[in-house]
């Protein structure tokens, strides 16, 4: 398998060979449980349209590629390519490209951006045993206006 034909394998199909399921969809994204750790709420997103996906408790994304570096702690590409031939044997590659088409259109037409102050959001930074005062210099609180 060469990197082209391995990034035209689906993200989310491979991770259902894996044996991953996506706890929620939204739009155009899956959201899974962390397949490179433990953790109770889904913070592993897989955007289907870009077959790309996203850790937001690492901040680590890209390509199919980029997720095998992740699964199996390495970054020498042939081993890489291996093991995604290996892993997904009967997921076939797409044979077209998203790169023509345009992208859904946000649900949203107005985005409000504030400092934090919702309480839920408190909560929240609190339960994962983030910082508030840190969270309040480093973070905004963004409101979707439909």
């Amino acid at each position: 398998m060469d990197i082209q034909t391995a990034k035209q394998i689906g993200i989310a199909e491979y991770l259902h060979s894996l044996g991953y399921s996506p706890v929620r969809r939204q739009g155009g994204n899956l959201w899974y449980k962390s397949p490179l750790r433990e953790e109770t709420e889904a913070s592993f997103k897989v955007n289907t349209e870009r077959n790309l996906w996203y850790d937001f408790a690492t901040g680590k994304g890209g390509n199919i590629i980029a997720l095998a570096a992740e699964l199996y702690a390495s970054d020498h590409v042939p081993y890489l390519l291996e093991m995604i031939a290996r892993q997904a044997p009967h997921v076939r590659p797409v044979s077209f490209s998203f790169g023509g088409q345009t992208l859904s259109q946000p649900s949203f037409r107005q985005l409000e951006v504030m400092p934090l102050s919702s309480p839920a959001l408190f909560s929240y930074l609190r339960e994962r045993g983030i910082n508030t005062e840190l969270a309040k210099r480093e973070c905004r609180e963004v409101h979707y206006l439909t």
